[in-house]
């Protein structure tokens, strides 16, 4: 395990475990979190043993987004220069959990507020503790989303439960999320952990490139026309034809086994 101050890293069996650990701060996003995200980041990013990261909170979070007495300090010393890039740096950060070639589910445990809630809408696939609590609460202190929130949520959910997360600030619990789309499972909280294990070591033994294409393919068609995403599905699989992995899948087929993935 690679334990950094404010984040730690574990990997086994193909799955890359990331804990956000600032938990007296309720893993707030510090300057320093951030660094200690993004290294681990790069750790995992090019990883060959990693076709899978799960992000959670260590205690009683996942996360309650910037550190509001981060922004007082540099409200009070009238840097509102520091501030624009402590939230260029969030998103930044953020957003390569969104870009990484790799699935990440995001087992949300706690309270999930405004950057918690964008660190999630940065997830392939989200599984959450009946006794979380998630919603945006930018408003409610005055702030405004500045790592995707307005920005993401209107694309993951319905236009009028994106409205009501966002003017609100209200949290809500996972089942009225779920039955919206921006939760893929609700799970007793004892269960959260086993949960998101199991569904990350069913995707450690899938193809790695073809999760790699299949989620950048998702992605970038999400903006385009039916006709572009098709282009888009058919220049990855042109690609993917030559692979090692797909050779394997269709040899494993016919010989009815499971397949063995390496990842070229």
């Amino acid at each position: 395990m690679t334990a950094r101050a404010n984040v730690t890293l574990e990997v086994g069996d193909g799955v890359a475990w990331v804990r956000l650990n600032r938990p007296a701060a309720l893993n707030a996003y510090s300057a320093a979190l951030l660094d200690d995200l993004n290294d681990t980041l790069d750790d995992i990013e090019d990883d060959p043993r990693v076709r899978v990261l799960v992000v959670t909170g260590t205690g009683r979070a996942f996360s309650t987004g910037g550190d509001l007495k981060y922004f007082r300090s540099l409200l009070d010393t009238r840097d509102h220069d520091g501030l624009l890039a402590y939230i260029d740096y969030s998103a930044k950060t953020l957003t390569r959990f969104e870009e990484l070639p790799k699935p990440v589910i995001a087992a949300v445990n706690g309270v999930t507020v405004a950057g918690g809630l964008e660190l999630v809408l940065c997830c392939d696939l989200v599984i959450a503790s009946a006794d979380a609590r998630i919603g945006d609460g930018h408003l409610k202190y005055g702030v405004l989303p500045g790592a995707g929130g307005s920005a993401r949520l209107v694309r993951k959910v319905p236009a009028n439960v994106a409205s009501r997360l966002l003017l609100t600030g209200e949290l809500f619990e996972p089942g009225y999320l779920q039955r919206h789309g921006l939760i893929d499972e609700v799970v007793p909280p004892d269960r959260l952990i086993g949960t998101a294990a199991a569904m990350a070591r069913r995707l450690a033994e899938l193809s790695p490139l073809a999760l790699r294409e299949v989620k950048r393919v998702a992605r970038e068609a999400a903006t385009q026309s039916s006709a572009i995403g098709l282009k888009l599905e058919l220049g990855a699989f042109t690609t993917y034809v030559a692979s090692e992995d797909f050779n394997e899948g269709m040899t494993a087929f016919t010989e009815r086994r499971a397949p063995i993935y390496r990842g070229r």
